[in-house]
């Protein structure tokens, strides 16, 4: 699954039709992990409405040119690129703090590509709104797949099937299904559906899947990530690693980081 484009860059969008599932926490995880095992990363938010990443990388009051001053020709990439100060294979993009400007999927394309190109980047992802505003045919075309953000929630499940489908109209064959904020009580409990569910459901294949966890949303207030955490950090930080991996075209077992019994549970129930 890791065929690159012409220009040596694989991009993807990170997206869903629905808000609240913690898609920008994904993004930001998802960057850092493959950033941290030595590959080079661009990171840019689209949420043109309500920007969150600058938030949830701890950059918010050090963001002061943004996409659409890059695409529009105001800053140059070199002055748009921040930086991640915990990791400087890193590099984030924000969104704009108000209205977007107006610009073309190709204009949108080419500054993106060239920005990566100019550092270095073998990847790239796109974080979009969770809602169906107008942004995925804006910047669908730069993209060669889309990570889909689900949790296990019937309402959230029919908004990942419903943007699988908006994709593909888009182009964008190439999707991958991450269910995140995934409770494994509920699941043992019988309470919730097993990933089998879900994959059916969505017809989407599996990626990822991310532990609910409340430390990590009180983490993400003061701009930490899943490594910084002081509780849940191990089996947050495996599970987003492992994700990572898979995603980079690592061949290796769902949720590895637990006992084989359970993970068929979580499976089939």
């Amino acid at each position: 699954m890791d065929s690159r484009s012409n220009k040596g860059i694989k991009t993807f969008l990170i997206t869903s039709c629905k808000g609240g599932v913690g898609k920008s926490t994904v993004a930001a995880n998802i960057a850092f992990s493959i950033a941290a095992s030595g590959k080079r990363v661009l990171l840019v938010d689209c949420d043109f409405s309500n920007r969150s990443l600058d938030l949830i990388l701890g950059y918010d009051e050090n963001v002061f040119f943004d996409i659409c001053d890059l695409v529009c020709g105001r800053a140059t990439a070199s002055k748009t690129v921040m930086q991640d100060h915990r990791e400087e294979r890193l590099n984030f993009i924000a969104a704009p703090h108000f209205k977007k400007d107006e610009f073309t999927p190709e204009e949108f394309k080419d500054a993106v590509m060239a920005a990566a190109q100019e550092f270095f980047c073998e990847y790239v992802f796109i974080d979009t709104p969770g809602a169906l505003d107008g942004t995925l045919p804006l910047v669908a075309p730069a993209a060669d797949a889309a990570l889909i953000v689900t949790s296990h929630q019937p309402t959230t499940v029919r908004g990942a099937e419903k943007t699988g489908y908006q994709l593909e109209d888009l182009g964008v064959k190439e999707q991958y299904l991450i269910i995140n904020r995934y409770d494994k009580k509920s699941v043992l409990e019988g309470t919730s559906p097993g990933l089998n569910w879900l994959i059916d459901r969505t017809h989407v294949p599996l990626i990822g899947v991310i532990p609910d966890s409340k430390d990590l949303e009180k983490a993400q207030i003061s701009g930490k990530l899943a490594y910084e955490m002081r509780r849940d950090r191990e089996k947050v930080r495996e599970a987003f690693d492992e994700t990572a991996r898979r995603i980079c075209g690592e061949r290796i077992t769902l949720m590895s980081y637990l006992p084989e019994k359970k993970r068929r549970k979580l499976l089939y129930s």
